[in-house]
């Protein structure tokens, strides 16, 4: 199998994005699209056929192969530009036939300040960056999941107070007539205690004090995290069906905790949809071993798009959007912040405080795949799990869930 390259399309918008589009090699015999990992480290091949399959029926009319996409932004405290920047993927997925679009957590902003957090995160009914998706999704006749910031409706229980500012971390999914499917509210929250430096608490959260002694020493140890800010979610919820099959729905910090996926493949995912604003060094470190590791346990496809590049003088994500497929093969992926600024380790540490250096901007991405609409039932068949748990030891994990 050649290998291809990812294309530039140049676009004027303030600053200057550019759009990856699929122009990567295709199987001869599947038409399944495939992409190469970038490092040695992360390369492997695999015994799975290569026969085109396709996942368990839905209620939507589909062809043997759907189109989907992963997209990756840098989002800013500017919704208005943001959506700019979301339409842009958006349009360029849907001209190459995706009939799925998944965007990345926090795609409405992302901020350091707390009360501009509150500001920017209108209820959804009200949320101008979810209405804009909304119109999107239904001119374009696709269906679109995205991260975005809410508060509750104003019909809605409060059980933080009408005075608190703390808002929800949450996926929403649009459907292609432009209503509102569903949301999932965040359940696990990035509360943590990273050394290295190069960190942050979620995605509108301070950079993580490094630890060259440059820190006051209680800074150094400090716990910081997104509980500040955020409300956690209180459910699982059900499995969203689509055009490519039964989606669930998770959020960035949610992929470390296997009870949840336990819990999604149970009640019929296929999909694990997991946008996500993922750290530098937890990016480097954790991103990718996770995500495939999420697909290979769990059979299931694995759409993970990620905020990339600098947001602001203090706040930088890893990005690294990618797509896996049940048997643990990387369909799609697309730029991390190292590919364009060099090996994190290679970079010199930051003062406690210190603002990121001057950068060139990471590029507004996205990348299609076509979904091979049985191959989750065929990975399951040659690898039976769910007919081999041992619940009558262990338990049923999130019986009530």
């Amino acid at each position: 199998m050649s290998l291809g390259r990812l294309s530039l399309l140049p676009l004027k918008l303030k600053p200057p994005y550019q759009a990856i589009h699929s122009l990567h090699s295709f199987s001869a015999n599947s038409g399944i699209y495939r992409s190469t990992p970038s490092t040695p480290n992360r390369s492997f091949t695999s015994s799975s056929p290569s026969t085109p399959i396709s996942l368990p029926s839905s209620s939507f009319p589909t062809s043997r192969m759907v189109k989907a996409a992963v997209t990756q932004i840098t989002s800013t405290n500017d919704v208005a530009h943001n959506l700019k920047i979301s339409e842009v993927v958006i349009r360029g997925a849907a001209s190459e036939g995706a009939k799925v679009i998944f965007l990345p957590e926090a795609a409405d902003f992302i901020t350091n300040d707390a009360h501009e957090c509150f500001l920017l995160s209108p209820p959804i009914s009200r949320h101008e960056y979810t209405i804009g998706l909304q119109a999107l999704a239904k001119e374009l006749q696709v269906t679109l999941l995205a991260g975005i910031h809410d508060t509750p409706e104003d019909d809605e229980a409060n059980d933080d107070g009408p005075a608190s500012e703390r808002v929800f971390n949450t996926q929403v999914v649009i459907g292609p007539d432009g209503t509102i499917i569903d949301s999932y509210r965040k359940v696990h929250l990035f509360d943590v205690a990273l050394t290295g430096g190069a960190s942050s608490a979620g995605p509108n959260g301070p950079s993580e004090p490094p630890t060259d002694g440059s820190a006051p020493s209680s800074a150094k140890k400090a716990l910081v995290g997104e509980s500040s800010r955020i409300r956690p979610g209180q459910q699982i919820n059900e499995p969203v069906q689509t055009e490519i099959g039964k989606i669930g729905l998770e959020i960035c910090y949610d992929i470390r905790f296997p009870e949840i996926h336990t819990i999604l493949t149970r009640k019929g995912a296929e999909i694990i949809s997991i946008p996500s604003a993922f750290t530098l060094k937890t990016g480097h470190d954790h991103w990718y071993t996770l995500l495939r590791a999420l697909a290979i346990t769990y059979q299931v496809f694995v759409f993970a798009s990620a905020q990339a590049g600098v947001h602001n003088p203090t706040r930088s994500s890893w990005g690294e959007s990618l797509v896996f497929s049940p048997w643990g093969i990387e369909l799609a992926r697309l730029p991390s912040i190292d590919d364009e600024l060099g090996p994190i380790d290679t970079r010199p540490p930051k003062k406690f405080g210190e603002p990121e250096p001057a950068r060139s901007e990471m590029k507004a991405a996205w990348v299609t795949v076509e979904v091979d609409l049985e191959e989750v039932v065929r990975t399951r068949n040659q690898i039976p799990l769910g007919v081999q748990k041992r619940e009558d030891v262990y338990g049923v994990v999130g019986e009530k869930a």
